[in-house]
């Protein structure tokens, strides 16, 4: 039986974990990397004759190693362990997780092992939440611009798991070799050199509901002014202390 590594990348709270367990049916444990005193969870499914290990790396915002948490997300993505990489965004939030997808992107350009390119695939998780603050993703234009896979699911509900197994399948049997003939070989070299998360963002991204675009963009220039945000800062530290 052939067996396939799958890492699962993503910021904190968008739903990975869920993810994983529903992938892999709750068959798990925890094991930690050497050196490291970040754990990260295992598991695996078969499906079509081959099984998948599911890693299911630290949550973290950034892989530029300013934590333990992200060294290790950043050590593995680079070691090239991984035959296929997942990374997870919300749906509510994508310019976040199209940051750190393009980060993954810059580390497996500079992978230590020098083998074939891991498949790659953007799973947009946590859609039943876009849906009910009204934000709607066009997943063929991401597709376009980024020249890899991008799949919408919702980990609580399991829709989407069945279509992510069979994509994850369908890239495992594809030329890994990064020739020019292979449609599927190699994702990440196609991904744009100049790659905005923001601007495309922006792209693929619209809003139903007014309101509450409006309504985040008060909270952002409250919560984040250089005035306000600072006043709202004090006054937590005093509430806590």
């Amino acid at each position: 039986m052939a067996e396939f590594t799958v890492a699962l990348a993503g910021n904190p709270n968008v739903g990975k974990s869920t993810l994983f367990n529903g992938l892999t049916g709750l068959k798990q444990h925890t094991g930690n990397w050497a050196g490291k005193t970040v754990s990260t969870a295992e598991g695996s499914f078969d499906y079509n004759g081959s099984r998948y290990k599911i890693v299911d790396l630290p949550g973290c915002y950034s892989l530029m190693a300013r934590s333990a948490e992200e060294e290790a997300a950043r050590d593995f993505i680079r070691s090239g362990a991984a035959d296929l990489i997942v990374v997870v965004c919300d749906a509510t939030c994508l310019e976040r997780g199209l940051y750190l997808l393009s980060q993954a992107a810059g580390l497996l350009e500079h992978r230590e092992e020098a083998g074939p390119m891991p498949q790659a695939v953007l799973c947009v998780n946590l859609c039943d939440e876009a849906e009910k603050k009204g934000i709607r993703i066009d997943f063929k234009a991401l597709e376009r611009s980024l020249g890899i896979p991008v799949t919408p699911c919702c980990g609580r509900t399991a829709k989407g798991l069945l279509t992510l197994k069979k994509l994850l399948a369908s890239l495992a049997a594809s030329c890994p070799c990064a020739c020019a003939s292979c449609s599927l070989g190699s994702p990440y070299r196609r991904l744009p050199s100049a790659f905005s998360p923001k601007d495309l963002a922006a792209q693929a991204v619209t809003y139903t509901k007014e309101h509450y675009r409006k309504r985040e963009e008060r909270l952002d220039r409250i919560l984040t002014g250089p005035f306000t945000g600072t006043a709202v800062m004090v006054l937590l530290l005093l509430g806590i202390f």
